[in-house]
């Protein structure tokens, strides 16, 4: 029974003996992008002279005296300081992630000055802030406003250019940017976008994973929540830029700015971009001065703007 029992043992021991096992960590990450309006501008070039116009013949004229009855039915648009009338009012609230309840909300106003553009936010305010309404009104004697709305876009905190990834097996970003516009007509059947002859155009900047001061998803320093606080290229003209140039909505409501691949087949994936759309009432360039006036009766339209970044394949 002894020598039995040894028997087992030494069997036992020999099993173990010949075990193998392993414990082996690794990690799990894991972002998703984030889009949301972030900044408006507004601004209106000013006129260095008026037009003046016979409100019977509608023939020029130059405004006399009461005494000269042949000028005295003559009206004439102002100059100075009419820019001031048009002015945009924005809904604002910080920037909640992907899934979470807006914040308190806020509201600010500006007007429309003549050379540069009066905007919501500065100073990279707006990536930190989300718009969560917009209305544009103008006042001025003549059309000549010009606006804009930011997209901001923040691309996932995963780092493809780190991996090396190249190839099909590196994600494509693909763009697309449209602006469908909606006159809404009343009872005296004025198109807003018609009289006012609207022009649009898109600029894309991105800065992108490989390129530029940082080439990663991280700020440079390993640190992800605080990569807004640093050189953000895509601000200020990334290393990714495409312009649709100007076009108006007299061939149709819905117009497709944009469709451009932001990287294709290499680790060079948006960072940050910023999706700006123009736009501007052209009518102020008419060669028939009347036109550059702005109708009394109430105009409106809808704008709305689409952008997509998603990864695709080619």
């Amino acid at each position: 029974m002894k020598n039995v029992m040894i028997a087992m043992l030494l069997a036992a021991m020999s099993f173990s003996a010949q075990a193998i096992s392993l414990k082996f960590y690794f990690t799990v990450e894991s972002s998703g992008p984030s889009i949301y309006a972030c900044n408006a501008g507004i601004k209106h070039k000013g006129y260095s002279e008026n037009v003046c116009y016979d409100r019977e013949t509608y023939e020029s004229c130059q405004p006399g005296t009461c005494q000269d009855a042949k000028e005295c039915n003559c009206v004439c648009t102002g100059t100075a300081g009419s820019t001031r009338l048009d002015f945009m009012k924005a809904n604002f609230a910080e920037w909640t992630d992907n899934g979470e309840p807006i914040g308190t909300t806020s509201t600010k106003s500006e007007y429309a000055p003549t050379n540069k553009y009066n905007e919501i936010f500065s100073n990279r305010q707006e990536w930190g802030n989300q718009l969560t309404n917009l209305d544009f009104r103008f006042g001025s004697e003549r059309y000549g406003t010009e606006f804009f709305l930011d997209v901001c876009y923040r691309g996932p905190q995963i780092e493809y250019y780190e991996a090396g990834n190249t190839g099909s097996s590196s994600p494509n970003f693909l763009l697309n940017s449209q602006v469908t516009l909606t006159d809404i007509i009343t009872n005296n059947g004025l198109a807003y976008s018609k009289v006012a002859g609207l022009e649009t155009r898109v600029q894309v900047t991105c800065d992108v994973q490989g390129s530029g001061s940082y080439v990663y998803a991280h700020d440079g320093s390993g640190n992800y929540d605080d990569a807004l606080a640093h050189d953000i290229e895509g601000i200020s003209g990334g290393t990714v830029n495409f312009d649709s140039g100007w076009t108006n909505f007299s061939n149709g409501s819905n117009l497709n700015l944009l469709n451009k691949w932001i990287n294709v087949n290499n680790v060079f994936t948006p960072r940050f971009c910023k999706v700006r759309y123009f736009f501007k009432e052209g009518s102020r360039d008419s060669s028939n001065p009347l036109d550059t006036i702005r109708k009394w009766q109430h105009q409106k339209a809808e704008v709305c703007t689409y952008t997509d970044i998603n990864e695709d394949i080619q």
